[in-house]
């Protein structure tokens, strides 16, 4: 936008010393510069509202809100993400995208993953979500939006994910349609058709599909069925010494 600031109109000519000079002038002049200063108070105002700042305003609050504006054709350098922190805790969980895309949690017993404030629909949202498991009874239960990608997690069935072991797992969870459809990635393992660094037994876990490869320090296991709940036989290989 242009200023309406007009400094023309104002003749810094005047008055003529060593002569009479019109009032009119004077009147003038001093109608132009109140109406100079009140465009730049409207101005200055609204660059107040509506500017990024590097620190607050004096007498004011830092809101660097975007309102969803279009930010393009810039180099980006040097940028952090917010981490939100749920603690230890147990049962639903929500993650609420609008409060940062790293969040981090850990179980003290069985989690339900939730969501909410996703983009609007047409816009890609992701929320990395880092869970701590402590214990390996207990289990993930995703949403029922989650359809996509849930193939290559290891541990999944019917919306369930069982851990092999204690530790920390980084999920990765994207929409483009502002939570109807979610697509989880598991960016701390490899898909289910590597190998499974776990000590296989021979009674099935819930996760375990036939041609599914697992190893410990002695053999390397190959599934040969699809876990039902009942026992699932692990065939096993010597592994060789070269």
């Amino acid at each position: 936008m242009s200023s309406s600031i007009n400094p023309n109109n104002i003749d810094g000519t005047f008055p003529v010393a060593g002569q009479d000079n019109d009032s009119q002038t004077f009147r003038d002049n001093f109608t132009n510069t109140k109406n100079n200063f009140t465009e730049a108070k409207t101005e200055i105002e609204d660059l107040q509202s509506k500017v990024i700042l590097k620190s607050a305003l004096s007498g004011g609050t830092l809101n660097n809100d975007g309102g969803a504006a279009l930010l393009k054709n810039f180099e980006m350098r040097d940028f952090s993400e917010t981490r939100v922190a749920k603690g230890s805790t147990s049962g639903t969980v929500t993650f609420n995208y609008s409060e940062g895309g790293y969040q981090t949690v850990t179980s003290s017993a069985s989690l339900t993953f939730a969501f909410s404030n996703f983009p609007a629909s047409g816009k890609l949202g992701r929320v990395s979500v880092e869970v701590t498991i402590s214990n390996v009874a207990h289990t993930v239960t995703l949403p029922a939006a989650v359809t996509v990608g849930t193939a290559h997690v290891q541990g999944y069935a019917s919306n369930v994910i069982t851990f092999d072991t204690v530790g920390t797992y980084v999920l990765e969870f994207t929409t483009h349609d502002s939570g109807t459809i979610i697509a989880i990635q598991d960016q701390t393992r490899g898909s289910g058709n590597q190998i499974d660094q776990r000590t296989p037994i021979n009674v099935g876990v819930a996760g375990d599909v036939a041609g599914k490869i697992a190893a410990d320090t002695s053999y390397v296991y190959i599934c040969t069925g699809t876990y039902d709940g009942s026992t699932v036989i692990w065939k096993r290989a010597a592994i060789s010494a070269y």
